[in-house]
Formats: C-alpha cells, sequence, structure tokens
C-alpha cells in the first residue's frame, strides 16, 4: 500500500502497533520517482516494516515544481521529512544518483542523532568522481539524448523513438545529470556500516569507484558486484535484496559483538 505523506515523500507498507526493525529510505535514480522504487518494496519489507521512497520536484505529483539544482538541496529538504514521519534505526537504499543523495541524507540523519544501521548505494560513483562535465550534459541533442537513454536501460527502444516520450523524459533526465554534475564537492564521511552494489557490466560505475565508497564511511564497506548493467537490479531484486538484508544482518551482529 502506497500512502503520500508529503509532496517529497510516499510510504509503503502498514506499520505496526510497535516499530518491527528499521524503516527503509529509498532514494530513486535520475529520472525516476517514487514508483520507480516500488518494486524493491515487496520482497524487502517484512510485515509491520515500512519503506519511505523520496519523491524528486519536478515530475510525478510534483511535475509543476522546479527540480532541484543542488544536491544538497534535495537532502536539505529530504532530512526534515524522514525525521518528522520515521522513529528508531533506519536503512538508507540509493540507486545511480539516489546513492549519492542517500549519502548527503545520511550524513543530516546522523547529525540529527539517527541511527542509520546500513547505507546501501547502488551503482552509484562516490561524490566528486561523477563521470559528465555540465559542458557536455548542455551540449547534448535530442539524439544524444535518445542514445543515452536507449543505450542504458531507461527504457525499451519502440517507446523512446517517439517524440512525446522523449519530450516528457528528457527534460526530467537534463535536470538530474546538471544536478549529478554539480555535486563534485569531497569528503563527508558518515558512521554508518555501507554496502556498495552495482552491475558487473556497468561502464558507468565500475568495481573501482564501488570501493571507493569505503573512504567515506567509519563503519565499513561492503563491495558486491552483481551480473548485468546499470540497472542490473531489475532481473535479479531477489539477489539485490538478499545483499541488502544479510549486510545489515551482519552489520548488527558485530555491533552486538563489540558491545
Amino acid at each position: 500500500m502506497r500512502t503520500q505523506l508529503t509532496p517529497g515523500l510516499c510510504r509503503y507498507g502498514t506499520p505496526a502497533d510497535t516499530p518491527v526493525g528499521p524503516t527503509f529510505v529509498l532514494a530513486p535514480f535520475a529520472g525516476g520517482s517514487a514508483y520507480s522504487v516500488a518494486e524493491w518494496t515487496k520482497p524487502l519489507l517484512r510485515k509491520g516494516q515500512i519503506a519511505l521512497a523520496l519523491q524528486y520536484p519536478g515530475r510525478a505529483t510534483r511535475a509543476e515544481e522546479p527540480s532541484a539544482r543542488r544536491m544538497t538541496e534535495l537532502a536539505d529538504a529530504a532530512a526534515p521529512d524522514v525525521l518528522a514521519h520515521s522513529d528508531g534505526p533506519l536503512v538508507l537504499v540509493g540507486h545511480s544518483l539516489g546513492g549519492q543523495l542517500a549519502h548527503e541524507l545520511a550524513l543530516r540523519l546522523e547529525d540529527a542523532g539517527r541511527t542509520i544501521e546500513l547505507l546501501v548505494v547502488s551503482a552509484a560513483r562516490p561524490p566528486g568522481l561523477n563521470r559528465i562535465s555540465l559542458a557536455q550534459i548542455l551540449a547534448m541533442d535530442r539524439d544524444a539524448w535518445r542514445q543515452e537513454l536507449a543505450g542504458n536501460g531507461f527504457g525499451e527502444q519502440d517507446l523512446l523513438a517517439q517524440p512525446d516520450v522523449l519530450d516528457v523524459v528528457v527534460p526530467v533526465l537534463r535536470s538530474d545529470y546538471l544536478l549529478l554534475a554539480r555535486h563534485n564537492r569531497a569528503g563527508g564521511v558518515v558512521n554508518a556500516p555501507m554496502l556498495a552494489i552495482g552491475g558487473d557490466r556497468d561502464h558507468w560505475v565500475t568495481k573501482e569507484h564501488l570501493l571507493a565508497w569505503a573512504g567515506l564511511t567509519r563503519g565499513g564497506c561492503t563491495t558486491a558486484l552483481l551480473p548485468g548493467g546499470h540497472f542490473y537490479y531489475r532481473d535479479q531484486i531477489p539477489d539485490f535484496v538478499k545483499w541488502i538484508r544479510t549486510t545489515h544482518a551482519d552489520g548488527l551482529a558485530q555491533w552486538s559483538a563489540d558491545a
């Protein structure tokens, strides 16, 4: 069940009277919306658990709002929503752009005193290692965007050949790419343990990029590669979720042993 809590936040699942485990916070990829991560929720959530999915401005129910210009702007807006609509520990999961946003959000939530039991960055480069410049993005014409979309798993070729589809998708994706290109600051070390996971045929995000996330956490970083490209998880959601749950459980066991 999906419930719109605020313009920037959707809840999936039915909360129990007594919280059951962590609240999951889900951050979509570039061009995506809170509905894009709905497929994660059924295998991820157990009875009584909830997930909070971020809804970015400029799309879906927020289509009339201007898109964010900075990653920090998105994180600054999301943090109060998450704090107001969750209690107890959190697990943050973000794919691609959402991975970088989840990292920024983790910094703010930890500063607010919340415990993040796991930060999952999926198919995401660490900030400062983004792959494309502002000038490259601004120079892309319609054909270049069609190739970018088709070549990286954003949609089917026949669908992307339709002008009305491109008219809707390209402005949103362009704004998200510009947001990524501007997010080049170094630093931002979190306390939460990390899972950096991606596809073994992703030419955007390599194993070396995933390994580099280890420098941004004091809690240790597990790295995993699954078969596939940038959207590797779509064909193997059970394995994707298993990695999240196993890494989360291992981290809790380690904290218990350390205590």
